[in-house]
């Protein structure tokens, strides 16, 4: 019963996706796979050396070639502990259009996510595509993911989950239609989506399956070769010139802090198994 379990507290979770991340890194070297911190986990680690002191999960990203060999090394990666598994569309465990490396040992409760779509406290590793040089065909790409993006989130979603009435009542109303494409169908039309400028040898590339939309845009030539910043007492992979990509995101003045009522209250709630 969720009324015995003892949650951890922010920092206790922090830690334990540190714990998580360390491994992570480890297994990347091993296996010769770049990565970079991505989202607010580079700009904790730009802004703070480390978390950001009210976030409570890891985003990375890799470039697609890295990213496919990281998924198609999982079954031998899923042999390194019990207690440890890549999910993600491909073997049907994790509907979303980017992977997750999680640890089995401490289960997770998030907000507006039901129980089973992904039990379990995890890293976010999300692919890095080609793109377009024309802006209008990069925005087209990231408007015809929005339906299968709607589908799968709306799959994990308990019902009346969303931040306003307008959301939750539609969400409630599309949800059969959902159920009937199927969460796993919408992940992988998704990430076709995502994939369609795949080898294109355009400027730029891009998150398209982020959550900043049109915003996850950056020069190519300013992903590689990777630096590392200080996280937490340990240096962690960033892109090379990652100030432009936190610019693109964030805003110029990404290293001021937020007015208060910004500084979002964790979404997590996690405990030891």
């Amino acid at each position: 019963m969720s009324e015995a379990r003892k949650y951890l507290s922010l920092r206790e979770l922090q830690l334990v996706n540190l714990e998580l991340l360390l491994e992570f890194d480890v297994i990347c070297e091993t296996f010769d796979i770049r990565y970079s911190l991505c989202g607010g986990t580079m700009l904790g680690a730009a802004r703070h050396q480390g978390f950001i002191p009210w976030d409570d999960d890891v985003d990375l990203m890799m470039l697609r070639c890295d990213y496919e060999r990281f998924l198609e090394l999982a079954p031998a990666i899923n042999q390194i502990s019990p207690l440890r598994q890549v999910v993600s569309n491909r073997d049907n465990t994790f509907a979303r259009d980017y992977a997750r490396f999680v640890r089995k040992d401490y289960g997770k409760d998030e907000e507006d996510i039901v129980d089973a779509d992904c039990p379990w406290v995890g890293l976010d590793i999300f692919p890095i595509d080609d793109i377009s040089d024309n802006q209008e065909e990069f925005e087209k790409q990231v408007r015809d993911r929005v339906f299968w993006h709607e589908v799968f989130v709306t799959c994990s979603a308990p019902r009346g989950a969303g931040s306003t009435r307008f959301k939750r009542v539609m969400r409630d109303a599309f949800r059969p239609f959902a159920f009937a494409i199927g969460r796993f169908r919408a992940a992988r039309k998704s990430e076709a989506i995502c994939r369609r400028f795949d080898g294109c040898g355009g400027a730029d590339i891009a998150i398209v399956c982020g959550m900043y939309g049109t915003k996850e845009r950056w020069p190519k030539a300013c992903y590689a070769p990777l630096g590392t910043l200080p996280f937490e007492g340990h240096d962690l992979p960033v892109p090379r010139d990652y100030d432009t990509y936190m610019k693109a995101i964030y805003g110029e003045d990404y290293m001021q802090l937020p007015p208060e009522d910004k500084r979002k209250p964790p979404h997590i709630k996690a405990w030891k198994l």
